[in-house]
């Protein structure tokens, strides 16, 4: 009797640390080709509705207290303050080539790069951006951190530079 007891408590402490180990804590939730795609079409939408002179699609990706970073200028805060920014350009064409979506279910990391021309397509500028995008509760993805810099060098007089000999 004696020895049942022992295998029954050998028993029960066996199946309890079998349960234990085969328990996996919950996979995090994952950033959905779904969700990749949402924010590409995003991204789509907004070069092509700049480059019809629509600033709208752009702004509209927007958190309402996004933080936007452009080179060689203060940080600009806030959606209504994006859409000022935006609206301050002249006619120009945008081209976005999204290289890398990585996150999860609740936030995006995009990197590409970009292209700026004329209307008549002369090269005005060409660099790279990195934006962050959360998923809000309504499920629309929009972007709460953009930061970009241009890959030209910002030009040197010739007087700067005999300066600083």
């Amino acid at each position: 009797m004696k020895k049942n007891r022992i295998n029954t408590v050998i028993n029960c402490l066996l199946v309890s640390v079998l349960l234990i180990t085969s328990c996996k804590s919950p996979s995090p939730p994952v950033l959905t080709d779904s969700d990749k795609q949402y924010i590409k079409d995003l991204t789509t939408n907004a070069q092509d509705g700049w480059n019809r002179g629509e600033r709208e699609p752009y702004v509209n990706r927007f958190s309402t207290d996004a933080i936007y970073m452009p080179p060689n200028m203060e940080t600009v805060v806030g959606k209504d303050a994006i859409r000022t920014f935006a609206n301050s350009f002249p006619d120009l064409k945008l081209y976005y080539d999204v290289i890398e979506i990585m996150g999860s279910a609740d936030y995006a990391y995009v990197r590409g790069a970009f292209t700026v021309t004329n209307p008549a397509d002369s090269l005005l500028d060409k660099g790279k951006f990195l934006s962050v995008w959360k998923k809000f509760p309504d499920g629309k993805w929009l972007l709460t951190h953009d930061i970009f810099s241009s890959d030209i060098p910002i030009p040197v007089r010739q007087e700067d530079t005999d300066q600083n000999k």
